[in-house]
């Protein structure tokens, strides 16, 4: 017995600790406080370093934006007169004077296309060679190059590339981008952006891949304006291959009246008398070294087939700057016209785009503009010409539904009518 108590084992009960209910409470509110307050911290860290990591990473993914001005109607230089109410006529001394003056020797001819040949000379800094390579395989698994050339011109810049215009003509399906610059100096570019309608594609060069010297010796073009009313029968300078090589000439413009009507977009024609190639290429400056129109042969008529003509710069300008910065050209599929003015005060039709045409399966088409119909507003922007309209587009994104409103004629009368279109990226 005394053998069974010495091995006998003490038995206690564990008792639980009753739980403290305002500590626990406590303690969750605190876990919680601090699980929200880590949880923003990360957030806002994230939202700071993410820019920096992301440029870090992919630096060719952020675009610093251009802006390329809008060139406003100069004055005229009669409009710079001032107006008296006495006319003094000129007497014939003042006039032999002035015929003596005008009369112009050899050498000032001589002086006279020394002077053109240095403004070319200044505007071929700007000119490049873009050369697209392609690879292909033979027949017996032999790789070859296809090289495609095309002149470029050096036309904007931002902190860190250079941007180039040139057509996009087999260039845009290179493997390979290859730009040569005046200096005979070769760098690696990149297409950025295209436009269907003008044949254009914007191409960039990185200027930490170019050579000091060549950011130094290079010429960048002052593009002009084409809605100068001065600007027919001006002379002009057409560079490039308006001979279907590389050549210079020289001529005047004779026609500036006839409008191109594209999908969303209008372009003045500018007419010379220069002859040239029905394959022309370049670009037509000014007597000040502005560009005022890229050569564009492909709207031509039958008969002035071999004249040059070139697409006015003013409305190519949006166009580059768009590509420029990235951004994809915006596609309705209207084709229309300013209502005029006289027509406006004199039959009671409204002012705005009068829609002459609609692309077939287009968002205009889809979203219920016909021909004929009037857009007064978009995005309830106001609109009163087709400038205003392909500005308001400009702004828009691809995949946003836009309100259009219009005054459509019924019995000889318009009324207002509303429609949605979705707004496209023009392939």
């Amino acid at each position: 017995m005394e053998d069974q108590q010495k091995f006998e084992f003490i038995t206690e009960k564990v008792k639980e600790r009753p739980i403290n209910k305002k500590k626990f409470m406590r303690r969750t509110i605190l876990t919680v406080s601090m699980a929200v307050i880590f949880g923003l911290i990360a957030c806002l860290t994230f939202s700071l370093l993410e820019p920096i990591i992301s440029n870090w990473l992919h630096p060719q993914d952020k675009i610093e934006k251009i802006e390329i001005p809008v060139v406003s109607e100069e004055i005229l230089p009669q409009d710079m007169m001032v107006h008296d109410e006495t006319t003094l006529e000129p007497t014939q001394e003042v006039i032999e004077t002035i015929k003596d003056e005008l009369e112009l020797g050899t050498a000032e001819y001589q002086k006279l296309y020394r002077n053109i040949h240095s403004l070319v000379r200044k505007i071929q800094g700007a000119e490049v060679t873009v050369t697209g390579v392609t690879r292909e395989v033979d027949l017996f698994n032999a790789v070859y190059e296809n090289r495609d050339k095309r002149l470029g011109y050096i036309f904007a810049q931002n902190s860190t590339e250079i941007m180039i215009m040139a057509e996009s003509k087999n260039v845009s399906d290179s493997e390979d981008l290859e730009v040569t610059f005046a200096d005979g100096s070769k760098v690696q570019g990149k297409i950025r952006g295209k436009d269907k309608n003008t044949g254009l594609a914007v191409l960039v060069v990185e200027k930490q891949n170019m050579s000091k010297n060549t950011l130094e010796t290079i010429e960048f073009l002052e593009l002009g304006s084409s809605d100068l009313s001065t600007l027919l029968a001006s002379p002009v300078i057409a560079m490039g291959n308006p001979l279907g090589n590389s050549s210079v000439v020289y001529g005047m413009i004779t026609s500036i009246d006839r409008v191109i009507n594209m999908a969303d977009c209008n372009y003045k024609l500018l007419t010379t008398d220069i002859y040239g190639s029905k394959n022309a290429g370049g670009i037509l400056i000014d007597l000040n070294g502005k560009v005022v129109g890229i050569i564009n042969q492909n709207f031509n008529e039958e008969e002035t087939a071999n004249l040059i003509s070139a697409l006015g710069i003013s409305e190519i300008k949006s166009a580059l700057q768009r590509m420029s910065n990235g951004l994809e050209n915006n596609y309705v599929g209207i084709m229309g016209t300013n209502v005029p003015a006289k027509i406006v005060t004199t039959k009671d039709i409204p002012a705005g785009v009068y829609v002459t045409e609609i692309v077939m399966d287009s968002p205009a088409m889809r979203g219920g503009i016909q021909s004929g119909d009037i857009i007064v507003s978009m995005d309830k922007k106001k609109i009163s010409s087709f400038a205003d309209y392909i500005k308001i587009l400009s702004e828009c994104t691809p995949g946003d539904t836009k309100e259009v409103v219009l005054m459509r004629q019924s019995q000889e009368v318009y009324k207002t009518a509303k429609v949605e279109v979705v707004i496209e990226s023009l392939q």
